[in-house]
């Protein structure tokens, strides 16, 4: 590839970065007032209107319910033949779930809902145990991947049959709403993507650098402060800037499949020195409570008891996920030219889904397998150290901990150090001005970004705690749910008429797309690889 003229679009590389500047400045200023201020936002948005989050999730689930079983299944993106075989697409969409995030939250999110379960049940009771394996499996379930599954559709529509090269959601609304609302409405919708996509990955490396600075602490018993995770943040900023200016695009390829396997491979390791027959006993179980209560949890706000599960937890999730819907969608769909609607629906949620679960079953249960037999105190080690500290000390229980806890260590590293690449290149190819076939955007633009990611996401931890990176994903996300929505809206509406099974011939693409969970891949003819 090569670089493009490197010009920006001031409309929209200003805004967000003005906006993220006078947020971080606030909040080093003063920071009781941005701690005050912050959780004012995130008690407005998941409170007053925590509902329409809810609802916004439940109808992109009922839209890719539509879209398996109604006129658009059979609809084929592009070409007659899928560009990648079934097994390697397969493959691509579920070694996207790898990530720090999973690493995080997959061996003790249940544990939140153990000690403080919804629905007014009593705490650590078996009625909150069989709530608490199930809460995840819905978070993370097809519900939640339904926003990229439907957004994804359209962009596959837009790519292989409209023949449009679109890397900014303002192009896709043009393309399924005509020129409504002229060329400043499209910059609003371009700046409110960015501004979602900068504070939900925020989120995530704000949750990523505090584990793995805990990881440092425990292998190295350099103590863990703001200064360590301030060394680590800069760290990834330099291997990103290493990255773009040093050629090594295939060794950070290289490196993302070491972490897909590293992965798995960690996976497999638990679940044959762990409480194997319990692991699968504990997911079946929790599955089919899930199932069983699936509206419930979709719609559950908790307005008479107020006890803030519901806001704290499912609405966060969700704006969370929402944030990063537009980009996962485009990643989604540039991998799946060939596919029908039905077999892109079923095959991107099922493997998305499948990838998440096996995580969360084998490292929640074999959590739970700890706590119920005394083996480990989770209270004691949260309330005394932490969160970061208590998933630490989980690995440390296994076989061969010495061993262990570097490998977390180098996939915590690597995921995150990807993460911040690709959302880093997302964000500078939407604020340069053009960029023609083949064409990357300007190295410095990158770095930039990268740089921009990482003092935010200092900012947040400064704050201390979850709020503000709650808080963040949520005031993020809420412009994007009617993006979004009027997005797809527009989409049935053109499509529905127009929609027929021939196809422009299209140019060959070697533009990077990122997913909203941190996995990128340059997609090209017969390429698999994920780019730097």
């Amino acid at each position: 590839m090569k670089n493009g003229n490197g010009s920006i679009d001031k409309l929209l590389f200003w805004p967000p970065l003005v906006l993220v500047g006078i947020i971080c400045a606030a909040i080093i200023a003063s920071p009781e007032a941005g701690s005050a201020a912050v959780n004012k936002v995130f008690a407005f948005l998941t409170g007053p209107m925590g509902w329409a989050y809810e609802l916004f999730i439940l109808a992109n689930f009922a839209v890719v319910l539509y879209f398996v079983f109604g006129k658009f299944a059979n609809k084929r993106f592009g070409g007659d033949k899928p560009e990648f075989s079934t097994l390697s697409w397969l493959g691509m969409l579920f070694s996207a779930g790898t990530t720090a995030a999973i690493v995080y939250w997959a061996p003790i999110e249940f544990y939140f809902y153990l000690s403080s379960p919804p629905y007014g049940l009593e705490p650590f009771s078996p009625q909150a145990m069989a709530i608490a394996s199930s809460y995840p499996l819905f978070h993370w379930g097809p519900s939640s991947y339904a926003v990229y599954v439907g957004i994804g559709v359209v962009f596959g529509y837009i790519f292989f049959v409209q023949g449009t090269d679109v890397f900014r959601p303002s192009a896709a609304f043009e393309a399924v709403m005509g020129d409504f609302g002229g060329r400043y409405a499209g910059k609003v919708i371009d700046v409110f993507y960015m501004v979602g996509m900068i504070a939900g990955i925020s989120t995530s490396i704000g949750l990523g650098t505090p584990l793995l600075s805990e990881v440092v602490t425990k292998i190295t018993g350099i103590p863990h402060t703001l200064g360590l995770d301030a060394a680590i943040l800069v760290i990834w900023t330099l291997i990103v800037a290493i990255c773009v200016y040093g050629g090594l695009d295939k060794g950070i390829r290289r490196l993302s499949d070491f972490r897909n396997w590293l992965g798995f491979g960690l996976l497999a390791f638990v679940l044959v020195v762990g409480p194997t027959a319990f692991i699968f006993n504990n997911f079946f179980d929790s599955l089919g409570v899930m199932i069983n209560n699936f509206f419930r949890m979709s719609l559950y706000t908790d307005p008479v008891q107020n006890s803030g599960f519901p806001q704290g937890w499912t609405i966060f999730y969700f704006a969370w996920f929402t944030a990063f819907a537009i980009g996962t969608g485009m990643y989604l769909a540039r991998i799946s030219r060939g596919r029908t609607v039905r077999e892109f629906v079923l095959g991107a949620t099922l493997s998305g889904v499948t990838c998440v679960y096996t995580y969360f079953a084998i490292f929640g249960s074999y959590t739970l397998d700890l706590q119920t037999r005394g083996v480990i105190n989770l209270g004691e080690i949260i309330k005394a150290h932490g969160v970061p500290r208590a998933i630490v000390e989980i690995f440390a229980t296994l076989p061969g901990s010495f061993i262990i806890l570097p490998l977390i260590l180098v996939l915590l590293f690597i995921s995150t150090a990807t993460v911040i690449n690709s959302i880093a290149y997302t964000l500078a190819m939407v604020t340069t001005t053009k960029l023609g076939t083949g064409e990357e955007p300007a190295k410095w633009n990158r770095v930039f970004w990268a740089i921009v990611l990482g003092g935010l996401s200092l900012t947040l931890i400064f704050l201390g705690g979850m709020k503000p990176l709650q808080a963040a994903a949520v005031a993020g996300s809420f412009p994007a749910m009617f993006i979004i929505g009027i997005i797809v809206y527009g989409f049935i509406k053109k499509a529905g008429t127009e929609w027929n099974d021939t196809h422009p011939d299209l140019h060959e693409n070697t533009h990077n797309f990122t997913s909203g969970k941190g996995t990128e891949v340059s997609v090209g003819p017969r390429n698999t690889d994920e780019s730097c």
